[in-house]
């Protein structure tokens, strides 16, 4: 009889140990997420997406090689990376150009402020390669936290890209 008890006490032990090694790994696996710093965390946005790509197609007020070729966002964007001393037909700079109109574009788009579910954004435009990452525009604004939604903009430039990333800021 001492034999049976012995043996479920056996039983009880063991899954004893088990459960505090799941436990234990449980709690190893909560402290690594954790830990993790405060490190900003963004969503794909399907809207922002669709707002990129059709902004990229607005046109602007510059014309570079003849009055009714007024060129859109993304050929600014372009030229403001070859050659940033590049001027419109009417005098202005193509980079000057560029910021206004996209500050423009962006603030009349997407309303931000501290009484609003955006607080603010962050519009990056940059060309890589392999060799390099140069910043062409920056433009942000409003208050930007830890959490946001955004994408991003593939344009093709010779051998490398330009993207250009939206955030929303909340």
């Amino acid at each position: 009889m001492k034999r049976l008890t012995r043996k479920g006490q056996e039983e009880i032990m063991g899954f004893v140990a088990i459960v505090v090694v799941i436990a234990v790994i449980f709690l190893v696996f909560l402290g690594i997420f954790l830990r993790r710093p405060a490190e900003q965390r963004e969503q794909e946005s399907s809207d922002v997406l669709r707002f990129l790509e059709s902004m990229m197609e607005y046109t602007s007020d510059c014309a570079i090689s003849y009055v009714p070729d007024y060129s859109d966002m993304g050929e600014l964007i372009s030229e403001c990376y070859e050659d940033p001393g590049e001027e419109c037909l009417n005098g202005e700079n193509v980079c000057d150009v560029l910021n206004e109109e996209l500050g423009e574009i962006i603030d009349n788009s997407w309303k931000y402020g501290p009484d609003r579910p955006i607080k603010g954004y962050i519009f990056n435009s940059s060309y890589k390669s392999e060799q390099k990452t140069e910043n062409i525009v920056i433009i942000e604004k409003g208050n930007c936290s830890l959490s946001f939604v955004g994408a991003s903009y593939l344009s093709p430039a010779f051998p490398g890209t330009i993207e250009s990333s939206l955030r929303l800021c909340f």
